[in-house]
């Protein structure tokens, strides 16, 4: 039977939250009523790594991280209180990095390497002849070489290729080379009589068509031993190298011989012969297609869940994979049936996931979206876009032409590498024809044109839902490049195979169809969620991973299908509401939702607020469109109580560089806009803690704001937790969550605090005033953490109501049945009502609760036909009593939320 967590608590395990951090807070993971950790990578990684997505070495546990010791000792925990572990694994890539054994094996060996295939490399590149692009060093290299940056060393791992902190092996190829040099230098007999017998052993060895990487490693141990036993061998190679190093031509003459090219880092913008993760130089991607490298990589993964150390997995950016529907049967047979799997999959619109794949859903970015839209206000669309156009002027208002010309820019400014390695591909199988023509354009303006992240299947014909999806974004291409239409039309039916095709024909278009979808989805992901969203600032709360701004209400109804649809289809999918990705934390979300609903007051404050900003206008101050994103930035962080610290100045100053740097306009990562950079710094600074005018104005609409943002995120937490699937809590988000994008969201979380709050809450036995107590004092979060405690307390021991459970939407009558929505989930039977409030703005102040007659009146929930008559609060433990129809003022009397079950079950 597949293990399905009740519920799953995300932890980035690091060299700062270590095995040992986790074991220490299990009893209070346990107390809170999660059933499963949920980690980040923890295989080896680049040292000092906080996130764990660059590794260097699947088959063991980061030793920054802890023991497999531990893990075991972690795992008999868990066990003993029935709780479980999913594991974040990444097959798609990993660090170009020294550390990197396997890659550093196919540096020094190349051809004659076993893992020379194991990486999606194009050894056949023109502009390589041969050679892997080492992208790292921070100049061209003849620069570099003139400065004398780089140095031949020799140690026990032999000979090797120094730049500053990077280390490269020399290769194979160049021991004979490099040991004639020595040789000459040599006027010892013997000296030259044991460099000889090196040699020879080493020549003995290259002769092999694959070399063992413990032979090779053992023979330069032996050749080092040597050298250090004769001191004549020591200082002809210390002479040697040298010379070596004090000749430019000399090395440049040595690094012509290596299986790699020293390139600098910018080179990668233009020109690439390695597949990387979105356009990250030292992410190197792996070609798991290949069933060697799939059953390699895997081994220790394969051992974690056969000794079930593990229960689950979760696959990070399966986009990224050649053949996705392969990857995921090979994993289902490799993990076992009982394993649960999960993919991180971001959907756009209205796409769905593939519904045959041997999952049990994905990470739960589609779940935190129609969370997010459900509480924004169709209302408020239309205004906030007219703000937007007002308050600043030169403001892109066409979001999908805005997106299109992002990807553009991608393509053209930092992915251009892998858009000529298309084309090449497309030429080499004389897909097209040999001339440039317009098939440049053409296939830029096809990849930039792709409505989702990218495409299913990997034989012709592609599935129903695909060609649907090509079809989308062929009608786009033609739209957006008439000219290119030709080329276009030739384009379109590399999708699919014809009857006059041959066979190698066929695998060939099937080949590029496949390959051109390992770039469309980073393309989207820079062009949309790494540039976009820091361009469109029309409502920041839209902005988010997996969300998209263009998509700006879910009206109930649909949003009781969606959860309908995924009882049908993955009813075990992950609800996540933040996660190491998200651009913003989940309160900020909330809070900044609550514009929709006060688009007026929001202008007139935000309109003020950009003048006053001005006045401190200074030679490359912020832009409006940059100020208004401030602005947004400002009232999402801010702690409920409005309080301003040093810490949190510095927060919002780092955030705003590394969003101004991800815009692309006025700053980029390439060539940083210091100046730009520092007047953003220095207004921030200006705003929070020295214009008090501002501070007086700002406050009192982000304490209105504040105080439905926190009545929101109860809402939030709530249906995450009742709603088909399993719910996920990411470190530290059981308490308010206003953090901003990594690194700001991976802060160190205080546990003692929480676990505080956790016993108060669980010793106090008077219902009534718990509630009270913590409705009073929101700033502290306790009332978010007693939701959590008690609903996922509710959820484990009504397990099978929430796994199998149908979802019934239910409806509400009366004066302000628009302002509440409502389901029940229900097995066998077991019952559960869940009743949520929205758009309170017009219905309390920012001083009241949604709480009783005097605010819901003659408002009422319609049960179903069948419906126990008789239910129990689980926030407070009140009975009520109902035949057809239960008053909302009864359901929300003592607790802005409300979530029934049947006392009769």
């Amino acid at each position: 039977m597949v293990y399905i967590p009740s519920s799953t608590y995300r932890v980035q395990l690091s060299h700062r939250f270590t095995l040992r951090d986790l074991k220490n807070i299990v009893p209070y993971l346990h107390n809170l009523g999660i059933s499963t950790v949920y980690a980040a990578p923890f295989f080896t990684a680049r040292p000092g790594s906080e996130h764990g997505y660059d590794v260097t070495d699947p088959h063991q546990l980061n030793p920054e991280v802890g023991t497999l010791e531990e893990l075991q000792e972690i795992a008999e925990e868990l066990k003993a209180h029935g709780m479980g572990w999913l594991q974040d694994i990444v097959p798609n890539h990993m660090a170009f990095h020294p550390n990197n054994a396997w890659l550093m094996d196919v540096l020094e060996k190349g051809q004659k390497s076993r893992y020379y295939t194991f990486f999606d490399v194009n050894f056949s590149h023109p502009d390589f002849k041969g050679q892997l692009m080492v992208p790292f060093l921070g100049e061209p290299l003849q620069n570099v070489l003139r400065q004398g940056q780089i140095k031949i060393t020799f140690d026990e791992q032999g000979f090797r290729v120094n730049y500053f902190d990077n280390v490269y092996p020399v290769s194979i190829d160049s021991y004979t080379w490099l040991l004639e040099k020595v040789a000459t230098g040599i006027t010892s007999d013997q000296a030259k009589s044991r460099l000889t017998e090196q040699v020879q052993k080493l020549e003995a060895l290259m002769a092999q068509d694959r070399l063992d990487p413990n032979d090779w490693l053992q023979a330069k141990k032996v050749l080092f031993e040597a050298v250090q036993e004769q001191p004549d061998l020591k200082q002809g190679i210390a002479d040697a190298l040298q010379g070596i190093n004090d000749d430019r031509s000399t090395l440049q003459e040595l690094l012509a011989q290596q299986y790699y090219i020293l390139s600098h880092w910018q080179e990668t913008e233009h020109k690439i012969n390695y597949r990387r993760f979105f356009t990250v130089n030292d992410l190197i991607c792996t070609a798991m297609e290949r069933q060697e490298v799939f059953d390699h990589y895997h081994q220790f993964i394969k051992e974690l869940c056969m000794r079930q150390l593990v229960q689950g997995l979760r696959v990070d950016h399966v986009d990224g994979l050649f053949d996705p529907d392969t990857y995921l049967e090979r994993l289902r047979e490799l993990a076992g049936e009982q394993v649960y799997l999960v993919v991180e999959k971001i959907l756009e619109g209205e796409e769905n996931m593939p519904d045959y794949w041997p999952i049990q859903g994905n990470s739960g970015y589609d779940f935190l979206a129609w969370v997010s839209n459900l509480y924004t206000d169709a209302e408020g669309e239309k205004k906030l876009t007219e703000i937007y156009r007002r308050l600043v002027p030169n403001a892109a208002l066409d979001y999908e032409e805005l997106v299109y010309e992002k990807k553009l820019l991608i393509l053209e400014n930092y992915m251009q590498g892998e858009l000529q390695n298309l084309l090449r591909l497309l030429r080499d199988c004389a897909l097209i024809p040999a001339d440039d023509n317009n098939w440049h354009h053409a296939l830029a303006t096809l990849l930039a044109s792709f409505p989702v992240y990218r495409i299913y299947g990997h034989t012709f014909p592609l599935p129903a839902a695909a060609m649907e999806v090509v079809d989308q974004a062929f009608a786009i291409a033609y739209e957006k490049a008439p000219e290119a239409k030709a080329e276009l039309e030739h384009l379109r039916t590399l999708f699919e195979s014809d009857a006059q095709d041959s066979e190698e024909k066929k695998r060939e278009k099937l080949y590029f169809v496949m390959r051109s979808q390992q770039f469309t989805g980073p393309l989207a992901a820079k062009g949309v969620e790494d540039t976009t969203f820091y361009n469109y600032n029309r409502l920041l709360a839209l902005n988010e991973v997996g969300n998209s701004p263009d998509v700006f209400h879910l009206d109930r109804r649909d949003f009781h299908e969606r959860m309908q649809y995924r009882i049908q289809t993955y009813p075990h999918s992950i609800n996540a509401t933040a996660t190491h990705d998200t651009k913003r934390g989940e309160g900020s979300r909330m809070r900044l939702q609550v514009l929709s609903e006060l688009p007026e007051e929001w202008e007139k404050n935000a309109g003020e607020w950009l003048r006053r900003a001005q006045q401190y206008s200074q030679e490359n101050s912020p832009t409006p469109n940059d100020l208004y994103f401030l602005l947004q930035t400002l009232l999402g962080v801010m702690p409920i109580d409005g309080k301003v610290d040093d810490t949190l100045v510095e927060r919002v100053q780092e955030y705003l560089v590394k969003a101004f740097r991800e815009a692309k306009v006025n700053t980029n990562w390439s060539e940083p806009n210091e100046r730009y950079e520092s007047a953003t710094k220095d207004l921030v600074k200006k705003l929070l803690q020295e214009d008090e005018q501002f501070m007086a104005s700002f406050r009192p609409f982000f304490q209105k704001a504040a105080h439905f943002g926190w009545i929101y995120s109860l809402c939030q937490t709530l249906l995450k937790t009742t709603c088909p699937g399993v719910p996920d809590v990411y470190q530290g988000c059981e308490l308010w969550d206003f953090s901003l994008v990594d690194p700001d969201n991976r802060r160190p979380v205080d546990y003692e605090q929480r676990q505080q709050f956790l016993q108060e809450i669980k010793v106090n036995e008077q219902p009534a005033e718990l509630l009270q107590q913590l409705l009073s004092s929101p700033t502290d979060a306790r009332v978010k953490l007693y939701l959590l405690h008690q609903v996922l307390g509710l959820r484990k021991g009504l397990k099978a109501l929430f796994d199998k459970g149908s979802y019934i939407p239910l409806q509400l009558t009366g004066a302000h049945s628009n302002n509440a929505m409502a389901f029940a989930r229900h097995h066998e039977q077991d019952w559960c009502l869940v009743v949520v409030p929205r758009l309170l703005t017009n219905l309390i102040s920012e001083n009241e609760l949604p709480l009783g007659e005097q605010v819901w009146g003659d408002t009422a929930l319609q049960l179903p036909a069948d419906a126990p008559k008789v239910w129990q609060h689980l926030f407070g433990g009140q009975i009520v009593e109902a035949k057809q129809t239960i008053p909302l003022a009864d359901i929300f009397k003592t607790f802005p939320v409300a979530l029934l079950t049947s006392p009769t079950r």
